[in-house]
């Protein structure tokens, strides 16, 4: 979400491969959970303290996966509505992982 909102670069690009590029394969080099914890941790407490920053101006500016153009035809295509459809995404995975302990 950093680069994608124009925040920062990416902080543990390292990851693409377990989880961008081969997102549903099996491969050996997944990283440990605490690996995987530890750069959560420190990606929100980036997210958060960029975030911090923004003014409510600052969210409603286009993100930088939409050209100038089409942000101009389409104003919803900002910085505030990527958060909220990664907010619903990650609730997706919540409750997949709450249904796979039943």
């Amino acid at each position: 979400m950093l680069p994608l909102l124009g925040l920062s670069e990416r902080l543990h690009p390292e990851c693409d491969v377990a989880f961008v590029s081969n997102p549903d394969k099996p491969w050996a080099g997944i990283p440990s959970h605490e690996q995987v914890r530890r750069a959560w941790n420190v990606v929100n407490a980036e997210l958060l303290t960029e975030f911090e920053k923004l003014s409510w101006s600052d969210w409603v500016q286009r993100h930088s996966a939409v050209s100038g153009e089409d942000f101009s035809k389409d104003a919803s295509r900002n910085r505030f509505s990527i958060l909220l459809s990664r907010a619903n995404h990650l609730s997706h995975h919540l409750g997949q992982a709450v249904l796979g302990l039943k």
